[in-house]
């Protein structure tokens, strides 16, 4: 690592630092949010006082005339999150973690969570910038991957062990 990389990952832990200040939340509840944008996916985080989950929402932005576009990622920190709704059953495989295969898991296909607080932080790689916010809404409703990834994260809140079926039950026709 050069002397202008560190520059950059303390700049940029000092950024982190100062959103973490801003929102008057306890510094580890951001861990799922700051674990988002670094590693990518979704996340959750308990702890005696707390509990968050945070899920990213990716949406492609494409402009045919240019033939070039960017992924817009809307990544969502849930404060003390409650599950108020769910409709609909989808099957689907889903790997967590360190797991060597994917599991057949059913979750809602919509979903409506109730929470303390909401941050969005929306991050544009073609601008090179996050723009967070706290929004104003505490219950929201999703589907499709978004509510999958709700019900995922919600179960680690739980402390439940994702469970499905086996990937080896599956027929190749």
């Amino acid at each position: 690592m050069d002397i202008k990389e560190l520059k950059e990952i303390i700049t940029f832990t000092n950024a982190e630092k100062g959103l973490i200040s801003g929102f008057d939340i306890p510094s580890d509840a951001f861990l799922p949010l700051l674990l988002s944008l670094r590693t990518g996916g979704d996340w959750s985080y308990s702890s005696e006082n707390i509990k968050t989950i945070a899920v990213m929402d990716r949406t492609t932005v494409y402009d045919n005339k240019n033939k070039s576009g960017y992924s817009l990622e809307e990544i969502y920190l849930f404060i003390n999150p409650v599950i108020k709704g769910e409709e609909g059953i989808v099957h689907r495989l889903e790997k967590c973690g360190d797991e060597e295969i994917r599991i057949l898991v059913r979750r809602p296909y919509r979903i409506k969570v109730v929470s303390d607080r909401v941050i969005k932080a929306t991050v544009n790689p073609f601008e090179k910038k996050i723009k967070t916010e706290e929004l104003q809404e505490k219950e929201l409703a999703f589907d499709g991957s978004m509510s999958y990834d709700i019900a995922h994260e919600m179960e680690h809140l739980k402390q439940k062990e994702i469970k499905g079926g086996s990937l080896w039950e599956f027929k190749f026709v």
